[in-house]
């Protein structure tokens, strides 16, 4: 048994391990209540709470923000626990009048899924997606043509931050002015649909 954790507390470890590794991201309160057979949300966040306390894990207070910081108890070298990746769809296109998750769930828009380590893709949450700038880059920004940009979905932005827009079916990168409307849209240019949280280039 892992130094400190009770049987319980280990085997919700474990699975929590697991199912990142499974599924790209952390499980939330509810699916390990129902893994484990736990009625109540305030059952297994007693769990969560000793596993913190004995830094196995963090946690904050959202949805899928549980993130192991010690070694798998059923490795018996010991070793620290790698850094683990998200898996996120690497979007290729956006038709007029679709949301980003509505679209994500059509394969065909789908290029492939991408192992992002998670550092720099928790941001984007498990809804996030990644797009790859075209040839021409992203003006004025030091963003290069074949790079992937880590998005996190939503509908607004504060002046200055980097959002992906949807115009005319493309997207594109660009710096928000503060100035869209209540929909999300900048004047003349498109609807806001994600905050560029990441970068990943290869060199």
């Amino acid at each position: 048994m892992a130094k400190g954790l009770t049987e319980k507390q280990r085997k919700i470890l474990e699975y929590i391990i697991d199912f990142q590794k499974d599924n790209g991201f952390p499980p939330t309160i509810r699916e390990l209540g129902d893994a484990f057979q736990i009625g109540s949300l305030r059952g297994v966040t007693v769990h969560l709470d000793a596993l913190v306390r004995k830094q196995y894990m963090t946690r904050e207070r959202t949805s899928r923000s549980i993130r192991v910081t010690a070694p798998d108890p059923r490795d018996p070298s010991g070793a620290r626990k790698t850094e683990s990746a998200i898996r996120l769809p690497l979007v290729r296109s956006l038709g007029a009048g679709e949301t980003v998750i509505d679209k994500i769930a059509i394969e065909g828009q789908v290029e492939r899924h991408i192992s992002i380590p998670e550092e720099i893709a928790a941001p984007a949450t498990e809804n996030g997606f990644v797009i790859r700038v075209g040839a021409s880059g992203v003006h004025n920004e030091p963003i290069l043509p074949g790079d992937l940009l880590i998005v996190r979905p939503q509908r607004s932005a504060n002046a200055g931050e980097l959002v992906v827009m949807l115009s005319h079916g493309d997207m594109v990168a660009s710096r928000a002015d503060g100035q869209e409307t209540p929909d999300g849209a900048l004047p003349g240019e498109g609807e806001i649909i994600g905050r560029v949280v990441g970068l990943v280039r290869r060199y």
